[in-house]
């Protein structure tokens, strides 16, 4: 089965840092022409800067949530020569207690993680399909194959964009054998997450500054879920560095691997659920 050409046409959302910016790195240094996205104009623009001028680079600022924004990268990469690979990327993450973390917060991630994943992909396959040829990958998270406390919206998400990319790969092996789709499942990485899903919530009209803080609810629960957050931050910013992501994604579109996690303790996590799962027992708690 071909394999896309790292020399053809990249879609990267969530571009305008951490793991987006690392990727469109990569790719640059492969000679991968680029259409990035995120929804902070001068951070996109500063990553665009940043590539080898050797590299045509094309650059769409919008919400992932939308599918017109999609349907835009779509026809900037069909029109450099036609999209080979979508790295669906954009994500955001707010902490808090499943029953205390505002509406407008659940409805945000759900929109930009799961939402922005289905649009992405929606757009991007037809192209693909017609000319038999593609790869489309889905950054979910470890968090999509084991649940931590304290980011429901989060791993509801994640899980359910694992879940999409399984249909999606038997789909295209039986209408598109050439095209392939990966999930990518990192454990922590450290990047400005925490920060940018902030200002996002902001922008969006979602932000809770008590409940995205940790610091939302009553005096029993309060002191819960500022833990939860503080610990979830410790292990971001203890993280690996967002180009070990990068090079799993290189790699996977060279070699088509569907499932790609990029740190082991993941799998190990995964496995353990899973042995949880047969044996009845309850499952373990991560952040503990």
């Amino acid at each position: 089965m071909p394999s896309p050409s790292l020399d053809g046409v990249a879609i990267v959302t969530g571009a305008g840092g951490g793991i987006g910016a690392a990727v469109a790195r990569s790719l640059a240094a492969a000679g991968t022409s680029l259409v990035l996205a995120d929804r902070d104009r001068s951070a996109l623009e500063a990553v665009a800067a940043s590539l080898p001028p050797s590299v045509t680079v094309i650059t769409g600022v919008g919400d992932v949530g939308d599918p017109t924004h999609h349907a835009a990268l779509v026809t900037a990469a069909e029109d450099l020569g036609g999209v080979t690979v979508s790295v669906q990327n954009a994500g955001v993450a707010l902490t808090g207690l499943s029953w205390e973390v505002p509406l407008e917060q659940w409805e945000l991630q759900v929109r930009t993680n799961y939402w922005g994943v289905v649009h992405g992909v929606r757009a991007a396959l037809p192209p693909m399909v017609r000319r038999g040829l593609g790869h489309v990958l889905a950054v979910a998270s470890g968090a999509g194959l084991v649940a931590t406390p304290g980011l429901a919206p989060y791993v509801s998400s994640k899980h359910a964009v694992v879940g999409l990319m399984e249909s999606v790969r038997h789909e295209l092996a039986r209408a598109a054998p050439g095209v392939r789709a990966s999930v990518v499942c990192p454990g922590n990485i450290a990047t400005p997450i925490n920060a940018n899903s902030l200002a996002v919530a902001d922008a969006a009209g979602a932000a809770d500054v008590a409940a995205c803080e940790g610091s939302a609810g009553d005096g029993s629960t309060a002191a819960v879920a500022r833990q939860i957050d503080e610990t979830v931050r410790r292990g971001v910013d203890s993280g690996a560095e967002p180009q070990t992501v990068a090079d799993a994604i290189v790699e996977a579109v060279s070699t088509g691997r569907f499932w790609v996690l990029p740190q082991p303790e993941v799998a190990l996590g995964a496995l353990d659920r899973v042995q949880r799962i047969v044996d009845g027992r309850p499952p373990a708690d991560l952040l503990i």
